[in-house]
């Protein structure tokens, strides 16, 4: 307990306020000179310090930051999630016809379906069939994915809100999205890709279609909470939904530990 409340000493947490305090001092150079290029960085590092700031507590505690080439790791980030991002876009224009509808309860089987694409085509090679490296690739896509959200909502919200309304956007989201699109993307691989490990090869089995189920389901619970017309205080329940999303995703990866990595033996003489 008293490890948990020193969360400052932790390096995720000196990683977030990093960014956020980078995110909050560029929105404060466009407030004092006008100076509107350093606009996206403000945007992506105040999107990103959230999502990175969980990558780093998971890798301080699995170590699945090892598990794959670190160049494989930023292609996802890129790639993956750019791609995820574009199929999901595409789907949630045809088939959700409503922000404010049931139709938004749609979103979460559109959009993990979408962020598990990357990571399957990969394992569809046969490589990094591991669980720590479905999971690594698993939370690279999903970070993709959650930035630019949060930064094409930014970008919404500059036009009504201003510099500062888009800076509190990013915030919140920042809060929010670890807990969410990481977490459930997470969930998925870390089902699917244990599996793929034992079997050697890409298969679909019950487990892995529950894990799916209860990310979509997590997931479009978690939209509709905050966007359909429900009594103020039941939007709080998101809270509840974050937490047994994050949960699921330490149930599903408690078993992964940092690798030893042992030096050579002691002479004997």
């Amino acid at each position: 307990m008293r490890e948990h409340l020193r969360f400052y000493r932790h390096r995720w947490f000196k990683v977030w306020i990093a960014m956020i305090a980078l995110s909050a001092a560029l929105i404060a150079v466009i407030q004092t000179v006008g100076n509107q290029a350093v606009l996206p960085a403000a945007f992506f590092y105040g999107a990103a310090a959230g999502p990175i700031a969980l990558l780093v507590a998971i890798h301080d505690r699995t170590g699945i930051g090892n598990s794959v080439p670190g160049t494989t790791l930023i292609g996802m980030f890129l790639f993956g999630g750019g791609v995820a991002l574009m199929i999901g876009g595409y789907f949630d224009s045809l088939l959700i016809t409503s922000k404010n509808g049931p139709t938004i309860l749609r979103v979460g089987w559109i959009e993990e379906a979408a962020k598990i694409v990357p990571p399957l085509a990969v394992a569809l090679k046969g490589r990094y069939l591991t669980k720590a490296a479905g999971v690594a690739l698993g939370l690279s896509c999903a970070t993709g994915f959650a930035v630019m959200e949060s930064m094409s909502y930014a970008w919404k919200s500059i036009h009504s809100d201003g510099v500062i309304g888009a800076g509190t956007v990013l915030f919140i989201r920042g809060l929010t999205t670890p807990f969410s699109h990481l977490v459930w993307t997470g969930l998925i691989c870390a089902i699917a890709f244990g599996v793929w490990e034992v079997k050697g090869r890409v298969v679909i089995t019950l487990p892995i279609v529950g894990a799916f189920v209860a990310a979509a389901v997590l997931h479009s619970l978690n939209d509709g909470l905050l966007t359909i017309n429900i009594p103020g205080p039941a939007r709080l329940l998101f809270i509840g939904v974050a937490a047994v999303s994050y949960w699921l995703f330490y149930r599903a990866t408690r078993d992964l530990k940092p690798r030893m990595v042992l030096g050579p033996e002691p002479l004997r003489v």
